[in-house]
């Protein structure tokens, strides 16, 4: 299932992957992160870059960084590495029409930071569907949306 975030008054900024954590109800530690498409986030970070969970709940645990733009496509503890610039947000069209999929297919998720102005969740299943939805508030439908406004 696909989502979208934004508008809502009372969350601190678009993308916390602190409070993506927390209202999708999993531990970043849990999965291993393909990041792509980087605009923000920590000095030094490459785009793109593949980081173990463990290391990357450890640098938000120093600071909570935003993300202008980015893709974070979550795969499975102990995955290859994989690393492919493919994965983007600035400019994608894609994620305007009707079902919008992950960019990599062999990942579990995606989390896509949208020009500091939207979160968008790509793939989720329906347990992670129905925490997003029942714990994070300004979350809609991104394929009625798309219908609706695109």
């Amino acid at each position: 299932m696909n989502f979208i975030q934004e508008k809502a008054k009372d969350i601190r900024f678009y993308t916390s992957m602190k409070d993506v954590e927390q209202w999708l109800q999993i531990n970043l530690k849990n999965f291993d992160w393909h990041i792509s498409d980087i605009d923000g986030g920590w000095e030094g970070i490459n785009d793109p870059c593949w980081v173990k969970g463990e290391d990357l709940e450890k640098k938000l645990s120093e600071y909570d960084y935003q993300f202008v733009w980015a893709v974070f496509s979550a795969f499975p503890k102990n995955t290859t590495p994989l690393l492919s610039d493919a994965p983007y947000a600035d400019g994608n069209e894609e994620f305007w029409k009707g079902n919008p999929e992950k960019q990599l297919e062999e990942s579990v998720f995606e989390i896509v930071c949208w020009d500091s102005s939207a979160t968008l969740f790509i793939g989720l299943s329906e347990v992670l569907s129905q925490n997003l939805q029942r714990n994070a508030s300004g979350i809609k439908n991104l394929n009625k949306y798309n219908e609706k406004y695109c």
